[in-house]
Order: C-alpha cells, then sequence, then structure tokens
C-alpha cells in the first residue's frame, strides 16, 4: 500500500499500531478514492447526511457552522488526517457541521458500503474505526479546554506553532473566529508577535 496516495495514511494507521496484510491492502486499494478537490468546495454540508469518509494527504480543511446567520468556524484542518466521521456516515444522521476546502485539497475518500467492506475485510477495522473516533473526540477535548484555558495570544501562538500552514494560507477573517475574536484583535496579536521575534 505504500505509494504516494497512501503514505500518509499508512503512516497514520502504523503510528497507531495497527497492521495490515496483503490481501486486506488490496482491498483497501480497491474500495478507495483518491481525487483532488478544488478551493471553495464544501465537502459536507450542515443539516444533510454524511456521505463520505475522507482522509486529508494535502491542503486546509475548515469545519464550521452557520447558527442564526452568523459563519462560526469551528475547526482549522490540515494535511495527515481524517476528516468527517464514520459514525455519521454508518447512521446516516444529518450533519451539525460542514467541511469547506480552504485550498484545493488531495483526499482518500470512502463511501458507506466501502466503509461497510473495509468493516467486513480487515481483522483490524474496527480498531481503525476507533482509532478515528478517538482522534475526533481528543481534538474536541483539546479545542474546548484551548478556548478556556488559554488566552486569545496563546491559542494564535499554538497554531503558528503546530499548523504554520494554516497561519500561511488560511484568510485572516477564518482565523480570528476559530480563535473566538475580532479580526481586528488578530491582527494586533500577529503585530505583536512578529515584534517580539
Amino acid at each position: 500500500m505504500q505509494n504516494i496516495p497512501y503514505e500518509k495514511i499508512c503512516g497514520y494507521i502504523k503510528a497507531r499500531g495497527i497492521f495490515v496484510n496483503d490481501t486486506e491492502q488490496e482491498v483497501f486499494r480497491s474500495v478507495t478514492v483518491h481525487r483532488t478537490i478544488p478551493r471553495g468546495t464544501v465537502i459536507m454540508e450542515q443539516g444533510r447526511p454524511v456521505e463520505r469518509l475522507y482522509f486529508l494527504n494535502e491542503g486546509i480543511v475548515r469545519l464550521f457552522r452557520v447558527h442564526n446567520e452568523v459563519d462560526y468556524t469551528l475547526g482549522l484542518i490540515s494535511s495527515n488526517d481524517f476528516i468527517s466521521t464514520p459514525l455519521y456516515l454508518a447512521n446516516g444522521a444529518p450533519s451539525t457541521c460542514a467541511l469547506e476546502a480552504l485550498t484545493d485539497i488531495e483526499v482518500l475518500e470512502w463511501g458507506k458500503e466501502e466503509m461497510f467492506i473495509i468493516r467486513k475485510e480487515f481483522h483490524h477495522g474496527y480498531e481503525l474505526e476507533m482509532t478515528i473516533m478517538d482522534r475526533l473526540l481528543s481534538w474536541l477535548q483539546d479545542g474546548q479546554i484551548n478556548a478556556i484555558c488559554l488566552s486569545a495570544e496563546e491559542r494564535y501562538l499554538k497554531l503558528l506553532r503546530e499548523q504554520p500552514e494554516v497561519i500561511r494560507s488560511v484568510p485572516l477573517k477564518y482565523i480570528a473566529s476559530f480563535l473566538g475574536i475580532h479580526q481586528d484583535s488578530l491582527s494586533r496579536i500577529r503585530k505583536q508577535v512578529s515584534e517580539s521575534r
């Protein structure tokens, strides 16, 4: 399975102690779609059932929710991670949020039928699904803790340290929304940070 489109997901799976045999690798390739999606595409819509699970090879997506006509950025996800959720995919529940490509993105993707095949054919299919769910729960918990415990400047510095490509590539309005501050406040923080370096 170790060729360019699969290199990152192989690393992701192995780092979590999940190993697949040659037969499973062939099944995985046969049910996986590898494609590039253009910037600005909404790949998961708020209020509609989730139809695809994605692994983000390259690019940046934002998780957002529109509430009372206000657009809130809940997450900025860069390469080498799962986006969407197998839980919503399996139960057909409408998504409470949406996903938008902020850059051109390269993804691996699976529908409900393909995920059923992976679950059935992989001896570690359940563990893989639980690993994805655990990652999503950890991400949500970290976001809550950061929002409560860190100042806006500390959250910006954390984003700068952990996802510098987001700072370079994402419009300021989305970064400000993600940090829960006004764009003018973000500009002041950016200025202070650059002056202190």
